[in-house]
């Protein structure tokens, strides 16, 4: 475990930061690992982080999975995917982030209990977890859960103005 933390919490694609900042004020005793390549979003944070006196959050602004692939042992506890990019096109399906591969290399840097809470406001995307989810038996157990509780992001917003649902799916890695 990282030294004067309780636990670590890393959430991929941070957006503009809303989440981050609930789960900073939520977790005063936890690293918080924030990823984000978008530079706006990584600005509007930084303007959380110098307004709320935030101390306890590491922003990684690469693609998240260099910083996978690097680690060799169990490091989070709870991981966050809030609205990843939808590729609704079957012909982009491949690039989706939250697919099997993706899937295991987490669950080799997570600890046993540890949690994926994932949401998607494109239905095509919830039935695309919802397949791929099974095929990790051995690694998660997988449900799907309600929103409640959880702070709603600027893009979960936009989507349940433009009429979209917001699919929730909470992930609980079994013993490696």
């Amino acid at each position: 475990m990282v030294p004067d933390y309780k636990k670590v919490i890393l959430e991929i694609g941070f957006g503009n930061g809303e989440n981050t900042a609930f789960l900073t004020t939520k977790n005063p005793d936890a690293l918080i690992v924030a990823s984000e390549v978008y530079r706006s979003g990584i600005g509007s944070l930084l303007a959380s982080i110098e307004k709320n006196s935030f101390r306890h959050i590491k922003i990684f602004d690469d693609d998240i999975r260099e910083l996978l692939l690097n680690l060799s042992e169990p490091l989070f506890h709870e991981i966050y995917i809030i609205c990843p990019d939808p590729w609704p096109k079957a012909r982009h399906h491949k690039r989706r982030l939250v697919n099997q591969v993706f899937l295991e290399n987490l669950h080799t840097v997570m600890h046993p209990g540890g949690t994926i809470y994932v949401s998607t406001d494109w239905e095509n995307y919830a039935e695309f977890i919802e397949e791929e989810t099974p095929k990790l038996k051995d690694k998660f157990t997988a449900k799907k859960i309600s929103n409640d509780g959880m702070p709603i992001t600027r893009f979960q917003a936009r989507a349940m103005r433009e009429g979209r649902e917001i699919y929730t799916y909470l992930l609980t890695a079994l013993e490696k």
